[in-house]
Formats: structure tokens, C-alpha cells, sequence
């Protein structure tokens, strides 16, 4: 099999299962407002692991669409009122950068 084809192949499997509509996770994700599934993994992780623990700042790199900056964004700051309090005295403590 060459290169080509099996790039192929997993676009095919890729398309048809992991990001469809019928995907639990996908609708979870839509109905709770996050931007993409990703963001139950890095709550995942975070349970496990304590990720977030101490943590005051952070730098998202590659954040499209943005998932995880939603959750660290929910993770940092405890309130709408804070995280908009924030923005205005412009002590931002996340940044989310992407070519997009």
C-alpha cells in the first residue's frame, strides 16, 4: 500500500466515525457549549492528573478551535463577572494564539 493511499484511508475512517454527528462526545460537547470533544480529554487529564493545580496563567498555542481555552477558561477564573473584570483591567490570564 503505498503512502498516499493509507493517508487516505484513515481521512475515510477518520471522517465517518470519530467526528461524526452521531458521535456521543460531539453531541455532549455541542449541548454543553464547548467548541470541539477534545475538551472532555483535557478534563479527563486533569481529574487524573491534577493539571490545573496551581496553575495562574497560561499560554493555549495551536488553540483552534478553541476547546481547550474553554476549559482553561472555566478552570481559572470561577465567574462570567471575573473573567469580564479581567478583560477590562487587561490582567488576562490566558492567551490563545493560532494561525487561524
Amino acid at each position: 500500500m503505498k503512502q498516499g493511499e493509507r493517508i487516505e484511508d484513515k481521512r475515510k475512517f477518520f471522517k465517518g466515525t470519530v467526528y461524526s454527528k452521531s458521535d456521543p462526545y460531539y453531541r455532549k460537547a455541542k449541548c454543553e457549549g464547548f467548541r470541539a470533544r477534545s475538551a472532555y480529554k483535557l478534563l479527563q487529564v486533569d481529574e487524573e492528573f491534577s493539571l490545573f493545580s496551581g496553575v495562574t496563567r497560561a499560554v493555549d498555542l495551536c488553540a483552534a478551535p478553541g476547546s481547550w481555552s474553554q476549559v482553561l477558561s472555566n478552570k481559572l477564573y470561577d465567574s462570567d463577572e471575573e473573567r469580564k473584570a479581567a478583560q477590562a483591567s487587561g490582567n488576562v490570564k490566558i492567551v490563545s494564539v493560532d494561525l487561524q
